[in-house]
């Protein structure tokens, strides 16, 4: 029997790559989306428990689906129903739960069909002008405060020839732009042949077509000199663009979190980027209110981000996470996680803007991501967004000049 499913995702760009794999597994097999969890016969859900408030938003979804149509079969799977399982069941007690080493078999499982081990390919990408692709899972970093160590403990790779052959596909199909994806890019290893990320990446730069490259998020520690060496020699075909988890500002923190860098080895990597790509952008995840942070570390976290004058931040609040070593750690008074989270997404700001306004009568190329009220949004290769006139073709390239700074994003003039 054909059913109807609703996919719901929370979480990161691996977790997206995953339930788009799974959509097309699905839709392989004869069965249809539904437009909402109400209108269909099966719900899958692929959570995210970095932080207590995904384990919340999670469950309270798993748990209005379940109540606001009974008659749906529920499939959970993700980080949340890798770690705590009971408590998906609470929420949900007639779900199946399915962890992240089960998640690829869950239509063969459902369906009873043969199991398609391609570590979630894609065709193409739902609804989006970028296309996302799975390399590499998995980490075994210990870092003091993150559960992704429990729920992706095993290290494993896309083969170099199945990972090149699926991005000629998606640039075959009109992806102008593929970004990668991994748990640790940066570890890719082929379990064929021992090729390193920056075999890949020569592979995927030779191909033909109007396209270029983007890494979603990849430790600065892994940037080696003979991958920054392949990246430079791409020009336009990889994008002038780093997210460099940072997660703390202050030697002190960095060491208590269990980071393997410390603020003179992350400058450094910094400064070696803009010597490579002048004008990169380089944007950090960091952690407000660690419980190891005093009021000096925060203050030099603070002096240390605007000196480095990184292009912007994704600024996460801490979180206790259940089993991590931070979790036996003194929690910092509410308010005054409240209050540097508040800080740092001022400073978000404040570095957003300048690098938006550094921008101003500069060339760039831009992927045309949609259309709205006559106007075509864009993203450049830099991750600035950007507004220019329109309508262009969504998922195209269009070369533009920058013509003025609104706050962190820019207008331009296409050329």
């Amino acid at each position: 029997m054909k059913v109807k499913i609703y996919y719901k995702t929370v979480g990161c760009r691996v977790n997206q790559v995953e339930t788009e794999s799974l959509r097309e597994k699905f839709a392989a097999l004869g069965h249809s989306q539904a437009a909402a969890p109400e209108d269909a016969d099966l719900v899958v859900v692929n959570t995210c428990s970095v932080t207590a408030k995904a384990d919340r938003d999670c469950l309270a979804f798993i748990r209005k689906t379940a109540a606001a149509n009974p008659k749906a079969a529920i499939a959970v799977t993700g980080c949340l129903a890798t770690l705590a399982p009971e408590k998906v069941l609470a929420a949900a007690p007639g779900a199946a739960v399915f962890s992240n080493k089960d998640k690829e078999n869950i239509p063969s499982q459902l369906c009873g069909t043969a199991a398609a081990r391609d570590f979630f390919s894609v065709t193409k990408f739902h609804g989006k002008a970028r296309a996302f692709v799975k390399v590499q899972d998995g980490c075994n970093l210990k870092c003091a405060y993150c559960l992704v160590n429990m729920a992706r403990n095993e290290l494993k790779s896309k083969p170099l020839g199945p990972a090149v052959a699926e991005i000629k596909r998606l640039v075959d199909g009109g992806f102008a732009e593929i970004v990668l994806c991994g748990t640790r890019l940066g570890i890719y290893k082929c379990p064929e042949t021992g090729a390193d990320l920056s075999v890949l990446m020569e592979r995927l730069f030779a191909l033909e077509g109007d396209f270029r490259i983007r890494f979603s998020s990849i430790e600065s520690g892994e940037l080696t000199p003979r991958l920054l060496k392949v990246l430079k020699a791409a020009g336009p075909r990889f994008c002038d663009y780093f997210h460099l988890p940072l997660q703390a500002g202050s030697d002190a923190v960095l060491k208590a979190m269990g980071r393997p860098y410390d603020t003179a080895r992350y400058r450094a990597k910094v400064e070696e980027l803009r010597a490579l790509l002048p004008g990169v952008g380089i944007y950090a995840d960091i952690i407000a209110g660690y419980p190891a942070e005093t009021e000096k570390d925060f203050a030099d976290a603070l002096a240390y981000v605007r000196d480095i004058a990184l292009s912007g931040l994704h600024v996460f609040s801490f979180s206790a996470r259940p089993g991590t070593r931070a979790a036996a750690l003194k929690a910092l008074p509410p308010s005054v996680v409240s209050e540097r989270s508040a800080a740092l997404r001022s400073l978000d700001a404040e570095l957003r803007a300048s690098y938006a306004a550094s921008m101003l009568g500069s060339e760039t190329l831009a992927l045309v991501l949609r259309n709205k009220e006559g106007r075509a949004l864009a993203l450049a290769s830099n991750f600035v967004n950007l507004e220019m006139p329109g309508p262009l073709k969504a998922g195209s390239l269009a070369r533009c000049r920058v013509t003025a700074a609104r706050g962190g994003e820019c207008l331009a003039e296409p050329l």
